[in-house]
């Protein structure tokens, strides 16, 4: 590495928080990512210090099965667990889920985040449904979605590892995309009906497609294996947007929650001020009565 980068790194980290002197009451993971360029383990470090117990990492699957295996020796050092990784490499063509024509594929991705699951113990992984295919009728692609779903179970059956199901708005980031609505994804996941199968429901998403996120998150919570974040508009942290995370984080505890909260969104600000916002705005939402 060249010695500007290094040095470049080093200022990095010097600029992040000094760590933290109690930590949250709920399962808050920060997303890997949001210091770049510092290595994955000095970002754990990084999340470490601020008070936080987990993380997610979408980006996992990239890397080599030694990159992996350094990243959970870290994370054993720190005592940290992780959350989720999207598995699937065609979540976002319409060859995923709903049409048999990408199921090969999609069960190689689900053996393969078997395997990294082995190393590393995440909870969670992401699935997702890809767009809607034209020649099929909605009820034709639910139930291929169904079929492919229960074959990733069998996959997963024997291990810790609980697969779920994401519904994406498509009304801002993802259109066409097939699944979008919860009680669609419950469908899918009630007729699946196996207990390594669930919903991930992501917050940012929801509020988009359909609003009314805690009646929501209450009803269909026998269904959900995974909570993901980000304020409306604009996919950042709490108090950026419309959303009263402090009341949704509330109700989640309320119902017996205890995984893991993935922080899937952006940062207001860039770098280490903006990880300081960001973890100064998870400790505001965290303070309910």
């Amino acid at each position: 590495m060249q010695r500007r980068t290094l040095l470049s790194l080093s200022a990095l980290a010097a600029a992040l928080p000094a760590p933290a002197a109690s930590g949250f009451r709920l399962r808050y993971g920060p997303r890997i990512g949001w210091l770049a360029p510092l290595p994955v383990t000095d970002q754990l470090q990084a999340f470490a210090d601020a008070g936080f117990t987990a993380f997610e990492y979408n980006g996992l699957p990239r890397h080599t099965l030694a990159e992996i295996e350094a990243i959970r020796k870290k994370m054993d050092a720190l005592k940290m667990s992780m959350g989720t990784m999207v598995v699937n490499r065609g979540g976002w063509r319409p060859v995923a889920m709903p049409d048999r024509g990408g199921h090969r594929l999609f069960l190689e991705d689900v053996r393969k985040a078997v395997e990294i699951h082995r190393i590393v113990g995440n909870e969670v992984a992401t699935v997702c449904s890809g767009l809607s295919v034209p020649h099929r009728t909605a009820a034709e692609q639910t139930e291929t979605c169904v079929d492919v779903l229960k074959r990733a179970a069998e996959l997963v059956e024997k291990t810790k590892l609980v697969l779920v199901l994401e519904p994406l708005n498509h009304k801002v980031d993802h259109a066409g995309y097939f699944v979008v609505y919860s009680e669609h994804a419950a469908e899918i996941i009630g007729k699946t009906n196996h207990p390594n199968v669930k919903i991930l429901f992501d917050m940012y998403h929801q509020q988009i497609s359909e609003g009314n996120i805690i009646n929501h998150l209450r009803h269909y919570y026998d269904l959900i294996g995974y909570f993901q974040t980000g304020d409306v508009p604009g996919r950042l942290e709490p108090y950026t947007g419309e959303m009263n995370y402090r009341n949704i984080f509330k109700a989640i505890s309320e119902i017996g929650y205890r995984g893991i909260i993935g922080l899937e969104h952006g940062m207001s600000t860039s770098g280490p001020a903006g990880f300081r916002k960001v973890t100064e705005a998870y400790r505001q939402a965290d303070a309910w009565t």
